[in-house]
């Protein structure tokens, strides 16, 4: 019973291991964000198959998970791609009905869908590209490039008031996006995230279980897709008020 048992754990787990291979993505955008400004007409991409099977590739835009409407469309649709095959995607805005104020924020999303197999017991998985499109309104105050130097940094109680969290204030215009951020020299690492626009976000420390200043090290994406020059800095603690997550 127990042979059986590591059998079935044995093939589960080859089962697994199959479907974690085949999720990898064949088809590739040539960036990770699009950036798309007032007077910009429409933004572009560049996408490839690089695998050895043909797919069908679904596109579309929406403005977070759950969020299907959204001022921009991206064309095409639908499209076949074969292996070595190249393709343009165009986003276009359609609406002006957006802040002029600040940077808005999409999400452009690429899916491959395989063709169906003739062979038997084969398991095809879809595999979904996700990367940010940003709206950027003329005449924002200051530069993107400079917008990380105007953040400050808190601790905070944590939710519900137990343990800290380190607050990241962004002031300007644009969004900012973190790879993440290092806590007293490496101690602790917090996931990366993006910090919208006159917004604010709270991330959960667990290397510190009281209020107390620490350092912090970070470093952000820039418009390229690249990632910055890392800045070392200290937080201070800070009252417990909410995080305003945007305006």
């Amino acid at each position: 019973m127990l042979n059986k048992r590591l059998i079935i754990s044995a093939v589960f787990g080859c089962v697994l291991a199959a479907c974690a291979l085949a999720a990898s993505a064949s088809v590739m955008l040539g960036g990770t964000r699009v950036i798309i400004g007032e007077k910009d007409r429409q933004a572009s991409i560049p996408l490839k198959n690089t695998g050895s099977s043909p797919y069908v590739v679904q596109t579309w835009i929406d403005a977070g998970e759950g969020k299907n409407k959204a001022p921009l469309l991206v064309t095409p649709p639908l499209s076949r791609l074969d292996p070595g095959a190249e393709n343009i995607l165009r986003i276009v805005r359609i609406s002006n009905d957006l802040p002029s104020d600040r940077e808005s924020v999409f999400w452009l999303n690429v899916k491959e869908i395989p063709e169906k197999s003739d062979q038997p017991n084969v398991l095809q998985i879809a595999v979904r590209t996700r990367i940010k499109v940003f709206y950027r309104p003329a005449g924002l105050a200051g530069k993107p490039d400079e917008a990380r130097s105007l953040i400050t940094l808190a601790v905070v109680p944590g939710e519900d008031g137990k343990g800290a969290a380190l607050r990241v204030n962004n002031p300007s215009a644009y969004n900012i996006t973190f790879t993440g951020f290092k806590i007293n020299g490496g101690k602790e690492q917090t996931k990366a995230g993006m910090v919208p626009a006159f917004g604010a976000m709270d991330f959960p420390l667990t290397a510190i279980s009281s209020l107390q200043p620490v350092d912090v090290s970070y470093t952000t994406i820039n418009d390229y897709g690249g990632e910055t020059p890392e800045v070392v800095t200290k937080a201070a603690v800070a009252s417990a008020t909410p995080a305003v997550v945007g305006k």
